[in-house]
């Protein structure tokens, strides 16, 4: 065996590509080694150092002087370097001058090796140079080991904080370009429903002029020829005109959802109890019940928007008191309750209730829980009180069980 395949090991493989946890895991276990340059021209010395060394489960790489110590630095990277001093051509001061020189080990720990008792010129000149440490042949193995082993834990920790800066730094990364592509998404988003809001509004504007003419048309009809109409033929009329003003209903309700998600609001202080004798006086379809409701004052003042608490108070109330059975005397109890700053809104009523697995569902766009013969409605008026909450900035919900009424309620800031 040729003494150059003894004293040089060869080219070391370079550690697989782990994922970020596994890599972590295996750095901090020490599946990745680290260099260690061994400089010395006695082949003996090398051997027994080695030997040392070996302890460490480290990569240790040799030379036999310094112009075989400068080409392993251009290959590689190393923890600590092991340098004799007394080497023919470039000795360990030339050549620990020459590895200074290199930024990339600048800082690179430098022992120097001697079998002589250095002086303290030479120290300080070794020193200067930047050698971290002097050891005496014959070195005691323990002592050897224990101040490589130092620089060797040093180099891995920096290893450990490179990899990490880098996968920070990947991840930063990912997280700006996801950040981007989910803004992206949310502008193209906003301009879909924007358009979608403003085709809705257009259409469902447009709809109702024929539809009127229909229902007029239709009621024309049943006033001016009813006589002369058999039954079948009226029948057919009052459902064009019933199936006309059903369609104009679900027209405007479209054009409130549509106006309540598009309105600019601006918030302020509201009155709860004078909004709400107003809806109750100026609403047909309430003032009919209006000995039925139930305000129990004083309601606490909160911060919202007008137009969008009487759509929301509109389809609420009219939702109480039409989901009743038939010989069921309405009762609808309105009052409010505070906490941390919010006022929650009670709504209650003594109607069929509404069976819990329907809750959440009642709240979307044409979320019908009855059918349509049993009870009228276009399923659109909780969509409209959900978004008109929201768009205050607070919320709905429902307590209920069929059979046993409900208890609707809004949260909303409460005003000073």
């Amino acid at each position: 065996m040729k003494k150059e395949e003894i004293i040089r090991p060869g080219v070391v493989e370079p550690p697989p590509v782990l994922h970020r946890t596994e890599h972590f895991n295996a750095v901090e276990k020490q599946d990745y080694k680290v260099n260690i340059l061994l400089v010395d021209d006695h082949i003996s010395k090398i051997i027994a150092h080695q030997a040392v060394l070996a302890e460490l489960n480290e990569n240790i790489i040799t030379a036999r002087d310094g112009r075989g110590a400068l080409e392993c630095l251009l290959k590689d990277d190393f923890a600590v370097i092991l340098l004799d001093v007394n080497m023919p051509e470039l000795n360990g001061f030339e050549l620990a001058a020459m590895i200074r020189e290199r930024p990339r080990f600048q800082h690179t720990p430098i022992i120097f090796l001697t079998a002589y008792n250095t002086g303290d010129l030479d120290k300080l000149k070794g020193y200067n140079i930047g050698a971290v440490d002097y050891l005496y042949l014959p070195v005691v193995p323990e002592v050897l080991k224990a101040k490589v082993k130092t620089f060797v834990d040093l180099a891995r920790q920096q290893m450990v904080i490179k990899r990490q800066a880098a996968f920070l730094e990947e991840n930063n990364r990912r997280q700006q370009e996801q950040i981007r592509i989910i803004q992206d998404l949310n502008s193209q988003l906003r301009i879909a429903n924007e358009e979608l809001e403003t085709f809705s509004y257009s259409v469902s504007h447009d709809l109702r002029s024929p539809l009127r003419a229909m229902q007029g048309y239709s009621q024309a009809l049943l006033e001016d020829w009813g006589d002369k109409l058999d039954s079948e033929a009226s029948d057919y009329l009052n459902r064009i005109s019933k199936s006309a003003r059903r369609m104009d209903g679900l027209i405007q309700d479209i054009l409130a959802y549509t106006r309540v998600s598009r309105m600019l609001l601006n918030t302020h202080a509201i009155d709860l109890e004078t909004l709400l004798n107003d809806i109750i006086r100026d609403n047909l379809s309430l003032r009919e019940f209006e000995t039925h409701f139930i305000i129990q004052s004083p309601l606490h003042r909160v911060v919202g928007h007008e137009g969008c608490l009487t759509q929301c108070f509109s389809n609420l109330l009219e939702n109480a008191v039409k989901f009743m059975r038939k010989e069921t005397t309405p009762r609808v109890v309105i009052s409010t309750t505070s906490e941390n700053s919010k006022v929650r809104i009670w709504i209650e009523d003594n109607g069929i209730g509404i069976d819990p697995s329907h809750h959440s569902r009642i709240f979307q766009m044409f979320g019908r829980v009855y059918a349509e013969n049993q009870y009228d409605g276009t399923g659109i008026g909780l969509s409209i009180v959900k978004k008109a909450a929201e768009r205050m900035g607070g919320s709905v919900g429902v307590e209920s069980i069929f059979g046993q009424g409900s208890r609707f309620w809004i949260d909303l800031p409460q005003a000073n």
